[in-house]
């Protein structure tokens, strides 16, 4: 028996990275999984090396038409939406003064509008039947800040707001509103802001210190970790968690190791 037998799951930006990631898992545990993702290509590659019932989706998250006609397509082949993974997101890195409004825009309109068009449009199919989960993807970068991405962490303190907002207004209906909020993303985003040379994914796995085991992890190691907490939330095994956040950090947001100090070596 897999924690998902039976359930619809639609994940988007499941091209790549933590929405692949999620996807695979999600088939393995017995859902019939939709991948989503503006890159159709790479939306029907998952697809199709998940096989059995994995439906490709072309969507555009910031888009109402297109979250409108994708949930159409999967409601007429599947009949429901039982679980919705709000994954797809973009990342913006440049000091405060260098961000163009028109940049803070395109991220506001993926990262944000794009959770919000998401939990509307499938949280409307799933007030029908009483029931339903949505995991909406935050960021440790939604619960404190770093330089560098004000646009990026404007996002996702507002993805954690709305899984609040949302879990309040849906919870009468049977369907829970939960936050993941991971400090490994997907290499493929931060790849273009790292110096020449530099490999993202080598990178990624000492951004989570102190924790040692994570030092000698891959970054397909740590995306399975959230694919996992995604799960949880996802699964009945969550069924008294709703408006919360499941933070996947490796203890970064516990605190700092002071150099020097008793209980820093």
């Amino acid at each position: 028996m897999g924690r998902l037998d039976g359930k619809v799951a639609l994940v988007t930006g499941a091209g790549r990275g933590t929405g692949a990631a999620t996807a695979r898992l999600f088939a393995a545990e017995g859902a019939k999984v939709v991948v989503a993702d503006i890159r159709e290509d790479a939306a029907a590659s998952v697809a199709a090396e998940i096989g059995g019932d994995a439906m490709a989706l072309g969507l555009d998250v910031g888009a109402e038409a297109s979250w409108k006609g994708g949930v159409d397509a999967v409601t007429a082949r599947f009949g429901r939406i039982d679980v919705l993974v709000n994954n797809a997101a973009l990342l913006h890195m440049a000091a405060l003064v260098d961000t163009e409004v028109a940049d803070f825009e395109r991220l506001v309109r993926v990262n944000q509008i794009g959770v919000f068009l998401g939990i509307k449009t499938v949280g409307a199919k799933m007030k029908e039947r009483e029931r339903g989960s949505i995991v909406n993807v935050a960021s440790i970068d939604g619960m404190r800040a770093q330089t560098g991405v004000i646009a990026y962490v404007s996002t996702k303190w507002a993805v954690r707001g709305m899984t609040r907002a949302a879990a309040l207004e849906l919870g009468r209906y049977g369907i829970r509103v939960n936050a993941v909020c991971p400090e490994a993303g997907s290499a493929d985003m931060v790849q273009p802001y790292m110096p020449e040379g530099v490999d993202a994914a080598a990178v990624l796995p000492h951004m989570q210190p102190n924790l040692r085991t994570q030092r000698d992890r891959t970054q397909a190691d740590l995306l399975g970790d959230v694919a996992k907490a995604i799960l949880y939330l996802a699964s009945d095994d969550a069924g008294s968690c709703t408006g919360t956040d499941l933070l996947v950090d490796g203890g970064n947001l516990a605190g700092r190791v002071v150099k020097g100090t008793p209980g820093s070596e």
